[in-house]
């Protein structure tokens, strides 16, 4: 709280969910990205002047906001999530024995708005399975349960399939492979633009709009 004071960013709220104390920030688009205190064995990211004890471990879940919350929790069980703790209008779903981020929330809001793409939105929720493979079998399961899914799309560092849940949310499930080491050294992924082969095209453009990370 203090470190985030001290570099003027907004804490919007702080609250306790499921037992875990949150803290919720403004991010620049707009959007909500909140902080949870919890046990975490993943390593720290050791890119900043915070200590290990208090750095960031990883994603951890994302929140589904939805005006009825029956269809989306059927589709989440059919993709292998069990029903966890509820808290309000909040169902917590996970996969057990899996990677730090395996947790969605389910959150049943009648009145909301609908939403609308552009900057402060998230754009779909990801899912990743091991091989080309694996995804074809999600892919003929979800077809074959009435799900209008795409074909498989090449990204180049991995491939894609979309397909979107009852409530309008987009899904995609990704490969794992080629990866993103597949044109740069791991030891140094993000010191360079690199761009897919659709997108090499805009290299020059990107290149002068992008602001630069540090």
């Amino acid at each position: 709280h203090q470190h985030l004071r001290v570099h003027n960013i907004e804490i919007t709220a702080t609250d306790h969910l499921f037992g875990a104390p949150r803290m919720q920030v403004c991010a620049p688009d707009g959007e909500t990205i909140t902080l949870i205190e919890r046990a975490d064995n993943r390593q720290p990211w050791t890119g900043s002047d915070l200590p290990n004890e208090m750095a960031i471990r990883g994603l951890y879940s994302a929140a589904l906001q939805v005006a009825d919350a029956g269809p989306t929790g059927d589709l989440l069980r059919f993709m292998g999530y069990q029903e966890g703790d509820a808290e309000g209008a909040m169902q917590r779903f996970f996969i057990p024995q899996n990677s730090g981020a395996n947790t969605l929330d389910v959150v049943e809001t009648p009145s909301a708005p609908s939403a609308t793409e552009g900057a402060g939105s998230v754009h779909h929720i990801a899912f990743s399975v091991r091989t080309d493979a694996a995804q074809q079998q999600v892919r003929h399961a979800l077809s074959e349960a009435g799900h209008r899914v795409t074909r498989v799309k090449d990204r180049d560092y991995f491939k894609a399939i979309y397909f979107k849940t009852p409530a309008g949310i987009l899904f995609e499930v990704a490969t794992e492979g080629p990866g993103f080491d597949r044109d740069e050294d791991a030891d140094h992924l993000g010191e360079a633009l690199k761009l897919p082969g659709k997108h090499a095209h805009l290299r020059h453009q990107l290149d002068n709009s992008l602001v630069p990370l540090e």
